[in-house]
């Protein structure tokens, strides 16, 4: 797509995206979105035939910005690969970014209606995320002893993105404490009492560099594709 079309894009899915956020899947119509971003309705479709393929490629957008804000992390400093630093910045960029927070926690039926994401990204994703789990405990990230180990480590960041949902405990904390009060948590119940071998985080940070970047392509190309 030439970079003037991706500008123009992306000016579309800006809006599509405030209109989302504001209104909800199932108010927002596509000539909504062509008035936002101060275009004609039949432009819209140039990108994506249809609304659902539009605000598919808004979801896709957020993973990009997700995923991108840990990838910078990660090349700017490879420790962040360790798991109670990597869940932090995690919680943090999902926070955030309502759209995103939504997706993890379920609570989209009113966000985005009946709209369902390509199972083909779930199942890169997942992927990704079995990949990153097996590093880690192979270069001693995180302690051999713990049982279900990747299950668990995904409870306990879900419950720290629903735990404000049950219960008012935490209103008195800002997003910055709860985040450390997950790097705590993680590091306590999930890695070894010694630091990290130095050389096993920087071969885990760039293996996952690599599947990052990869997992930014496959989104990427799901966004701006032209229509067939």
């Amino acid at each position: 797509m030439p970079e003037p079309s991706k500008d123009r894009a992306d000016r579309i899915l800006d809006a599509a995206a405030a209109l989302l956020i504001r209104y909800g899947y199932r108010k927002v119509t596509v000539e909504d979105v062509a008035r936002q971003a101060g275009i004609g309705k039949g432009t819209v479709y140039l990108h994506w035939r249809t609304k659902e393929k539009l605000f598919e490629a808004v979801i896709l957008r957020g993973y990009i910005e997700l995923a991108g804000e840990l990838l910078d992390r990660v090349r700017e400093d490879p420790a962040e690969v360790v798991p109670h630093r990597f869940l932090r910045a995690s919680y943090l960029a999902t926070m955030r970014r309502p759209l995103m927070l939504a997706l993890l926690t379920g609570d989209s039926s009113e966000l985005l209606g009946s709209l369902k994401r390509d199972s083909s990204y779930q199942a890169q994703e997942t992927i990704v995320g079995d990949r990153f789990a097996d590093m880690m405990a192979a270069r001693g990230l995180i302690r051999p002893d713990v049982p279900h180990v990747q299950y668990a480590l995904q409870a306990v960041g879900a419950g720290f993105y629903l735990v404000d949902n049950v219960s008012e405990d935490g209103t008195g904390l800002t997003l910055e404490g709860k985040a450390d009060l997950l790097a705590y948590t993680v590091r306590s119940a999930f890695e070894p009492a010694e630091p990290a071998d130095p050389a096993a985080v920087a071969a885990t940070a760039a293996e996952l560099v690599t599947l990052l970047e990869g997992l930014l392509s496959i989104y990427h190309k799901g966004i701006y594709a032209e229509p067939g």
